[in-house]
């Protein structure tokens, strides 16, 4: 592992992507085996009062762009690993052609967003995306790229080694070569991009089950539109057998502050993470995240009733990011604020 040092430190990632930290020379770890899977980078900003401040953004989607201004937080403030979103303005751009590690998907925002690819022999042909249309590209040779205008994008970033673990999970796999969509239409993936870039511009307060399991939905629908695939009809899913089912629920029930992974609950269950979202669903009639929110609500509409508990303290006891996130989720639930629950008891 290599670390640069100057004014501020760099520490090398197992991606190659690089994280900068103010005024200390102190790395995440010193094994590279335990660097986690993130999409990060930082460029050093001065505030109003003259100190120097963080603003991390993914690097690899950075670079992907080219010259452009991030509009909202990043994910990697976040630290989600295999996965990044963030909202661009994308300047006036001359692209060479460049070989991409990652999937990359382009949500069109806003207006519409023209310039020219090359295709062959240097020729360049106009193109022209329209706003919530999605194009992807895909590791290997992208074509170089120019435009005149602005553009308004979001982008999210798949690493290459999730997307294969995802194909590898998948109970039938869809055949052939990658191929780049150009500004379709394609809904499910439009949502799931939008549900993930809102989530990461609202701080993450979801928490990781529900990140994950969307990144999977993600990566699962994009394997297949790749591929120029529809999904699978699939049958209905076998229900998680009740011991594997009593498994989970106890370990989500043991601790509802503690901030669960899909990774974790698919491993006691003993499926791959894809096989255990279907067939929990088919035992629960909910998703994970879902079931897992009740189990909050419930002890949180318990411990209301104790009139010397801040609101603040439940919040946290019951694994919620904060007393505006409990108060958003049981006004959804229950249909009155926490505070009209308590004063109604």
């Amino acid at each position: 592992m290599k670390r640069f040092q100057s004014k501020a430190f760099f520490v090398q990632h197992a991606w190659g992507t690089n994280v900068r930290t103010k005024g200390s020379p102190h790395d995440r770890s010193a094994d590279p085996q335990t660097l986690p899977s993130f999409f990060l980078s930082s460029d050093e900003q001065t505030n109003a009062q003259g100190r120097v401040i963080a603003k991390r953004e993914s690097t690899e989607i950075n670079a992907f762009l080219g010259d452009s201004i991030l509009r909202q937080p990043s994910s990697v403030e976040l630290e989600w690993n295999n996965f990044a979103v963030e909202r661009h303005t994308s300047l006036p751009y001359e692209r060479p052609e460049r070989i991409l590690r990652h999937h990359f998907l382009i949500l069109w925002d806003v207006h519409v967003a023209e310039g020219e690819s090359a295709y062959r022999r240097g020729r360049f042909s106009p193109y022209k995306k329209y706003p919530n249309t999605i194009s992807t590209c895909h590791p290997g040779i992208r074509t170089a790229v120019r435009s005149r205008f602005k553009h308004e994008v979001i982008v999210g970033a798949l690493h290459p080694d999730f997307i294969r673990g995802i194909e590898e999970e998948l109970d039938k796999r869809p055949s052939g070569t990658f191929h780049g969509l150009y500004g379709k239409d394609d809904p499910d993936l439009r949502n799931l991009l939008l549900l993930l870039v809102k989530e990461s511009e609202t701080g993450g307060r979801c928490g990781t089950l529900y990140v994950e399991s969307l990144t999977v939905a993600l990566a699962t629908r994009l394997l297949y539109a790749a591929r120029l695939q529809k999904l699978p009809v699939r049958a209905t899913a076998s229900p998680l057998p009740r011991r594997q089912l009593r498994r989970v629920l106890e370990r989500m029930q043991a601790d509802l502050s503690a901030n669960l992974n899909l990774a974790t609950l698919a491993a006691d269950s003993g499926y791959s993470r894809a096989h255990f979202l279907r067939a929990f669903r088919a035992a629960t009639g909910q998703t994970p995240h879902h079931y897992l929110m009740g189990l909050r609500l419930a002890k949180a509409q318990g411990l209301i009733s104790n009139r010397s508990l801040p609101l603040i303290n439940i919040a946290a006891a019951c694994g919620f990011s904060s007393r505006a996130h409990l108060s958003t989720a049981f006004r959804s639930r229950f249909e009155l604020s926490p505070s009209t629950y308590r004063r109604g008891l």
